[in-house]
Order: C-alpha cells, then structure tokens, then sequence
C-alpha cells in the first residue's frame, strides 16, 4: 500500500513483467507437459516421493495456465477488464499453485531425507494411499491459506489488489510469502546437507562415486533453483515494507517496479522444476533427451545439408 500522492508505475517494469511472464509460461507448460506424459506412460514404479513429484507437476501446469492473464495485466499498465471477481479468482489460483508447488518440492526433500538418513523409522513404510492422502491436505492448507490473503472479509471493502483495501489482507499476503520463503528453504537445505554427509560415509567405494555425485547435483540444483526464483523477492519485499513504514516516496518509485519484475521471477520455478525431475528418476531424462532431439532434429539437418553443400564446393574447386 504505497503513501497518498507517490505514484510507483513503470512503464518498462511492466512490460519487462509481462515478458518474462510469457516466456515462463511456455517453458513451463512445455517442460510440465512432457512430465505429466512421463508419470502416465513411461514411469513404471510409483512411489511416495512420486505422488509428490506428480502433485508439483499438476501445480505448475495450472500455474502456466494463469501467467498468460497475469502477463496480459501488466502489458496493460496493471488495468483488469474482467472484473475484481475473475481477477481475485485468477490471483487465488495463480498463488494457491505457487505455494503448492514450494510445498510439494519441500516434501520430496523431506522424504528423501527420511529414506537416506534416517531409513528405519516407520514413516519410510508410508504406503501410496497415504502420500495420496497427505497431497490432498497440502492442496487444501495451502488453499485455506491463500484464501485469507486474497478474498478479505466484505466489511474489508472490495479491491483488485489484495492489501490496497485492507490491510489485514496485505499483512497476511506479505507474511504468507516470507513464511513460503524461509521455512521450505530452511527444511531443504537442512534436508540435502544431511544427505550429502550420509552418501559420503556410506558411498566411499570408487564404484559408487558417481551416485554421490548425482545427489550433490540435485541438491545444487534445488538450492540454486530456489534461490534464483525467491531470493530477489523476498529482498525487494522486505526493503519495500522497510520503506513504506519509513514513508520514503523516492525509494518506493524504485523499489515497486523492482518488486513486481522480481514476483514474476518467483514463478519461473515452474518452469524450472523440470531439472529436478530428470535427477530423480531415469525415465524424465530419456523423456526430456528425446524432446531435446525432437526440438534439434530441424537444425541438425540443416546443418548436415550446409555441411554437405560445403563438401561439394571443395569438391568442385579441386
């Protein structure tokens, strides 16, 4: 909620928003969609870190179903022509999606965690029906949740941005955000380092080194993936809660168009996640690979064709 008289729009900002929205959104359903195919015809054992997987790639799916109308929003100077009823209800889902996807990565972590480091607790015999189960209760607190922040009691007063009209709505949006920040951050990086040191000590034989190997890549590409897609976020949120209590009008002109460019930034993890897949099981990278080979077919032959009518004119100058 900015102070009277101190306008914060950019017109560059929105459109650099709006752009990088787009493209999230066709990496994302591009990459999610190979995945989906992968769960339904080429994944053969189902297990609960699995279910999880499958529940993070049905979010992201919705999520690049809802950055096209966000993207469009900010190509329109932050303008909605639908109506504050459509708006929330594509604001709920876009956020519900975000915040499931950080659940769902968080529990894989935790499950992995459970199953190398500590493999004799009970909680390992957990059956599919169950991690069923626990995704449905993620899918429902993560809505409960986002609710709070998105639709404000109607004596709150009607608006198309959560906290412009109530600033309970705003107070629990910016402590949602952080919690999803700091909490799943701290559990995976607490999760990855406990699995690192035990591979170490149990992987020592040479022939087994490039199984270490693989999980210090997942556990680089997690961490850095996070980082990447929240980081700059969470800083942009916090000065600028810094600054509006403070009332520096300078400082917000700056600091709400980098706010809105590094929010789009958060949800390119859905179109990141993809990198994850491939190190948790086989089948997502021989999915990917032929994908990969699909896209490049094209340019490969080209490239064969201009190498051959090389040879040809070396040919016939000699």
């Amino acid at each position: 909620m900015l102070p009277p008289n101190c306008s914060a729009h950019s017109a560059a900002a929105d459109l650099a928003a709006g752009s990088l929205l787009l493209l999230e959104c066709v990496l994302g359903a591009l990459g999610n969609a190979v995945a989906l195919w992968t769960f339904f015809f080429r994944l053969k054992v189902w297990k609960p870190y699995a279910v999880y997987l499958f529940h993070l790639v049905l979010a992201d799916l919705l999520l690049a179903a809802c950055l096209p109308f966000h993207a469009a929003f900010y190509l329109r100077h932050k303008t909605w022509r639908l109506g504050p009823a459509s708006f929330r209800a594509m604001l709920f889902l876009r956020t519900l999606c975000r915040g499931a996807g950080v659940a769902f990565l968080t529990a894989v972590a935790l499950d992995r965690y459970l199953r190398v480091v500590h493999p004799r607790l009970k909680v390992n015999l957990l059956s599919l029906r169950a991690a069923w189960g626990i995704s449905v209760l993620v899918w429902l607190l993560m809505a409960a949740l986002t609710h709070q922040s998105v639709f404000p009691a109607e004596a709150e007063g009607p608006g198309l941005e959560p906290g412009t009209a109530s600033s309970f709505g705003w107070i629990w949006q910016e402590a949602l955000f952080f919690l999803q920040f700091i909490l799943p951050f701290g559990l995976i990086l607490f999760c990855n380092a406990g699995i690192i040191r035990t591979l170490q000590k149990r992987l020592r034989d040479p022939d087994k080194q490039p199984k270490l190997q693989r999980a210090r890549a997942l556990v680089a590409v997690v961490v850095v993936l996070f980082a990447l897609c929240f980081l700059p976020s969470f800083l942009a949120r916090t000065l600028l809660a810094a600054f509006r209590g403070a009332q520096r009008c300078g400082a917000l002109r700056a600091l709400v168009p980098a706010g809105d460019l590094t929010d789009s930034l958060t949800y390119l993890q859905g179109a990141l996640n993809p990198a994850v897949y491939c190190f948790s099981n086989p089948a997502f990278r021989r999915s990917y690979r032929k994908l990969f080979y699909t896209l490049t077919r094209p340019l490969r032959r080209r490239g064969r064709e201009a190498e051959a009518r090389g040879c040809e004119l070396r040919d016939s100058d000699s």
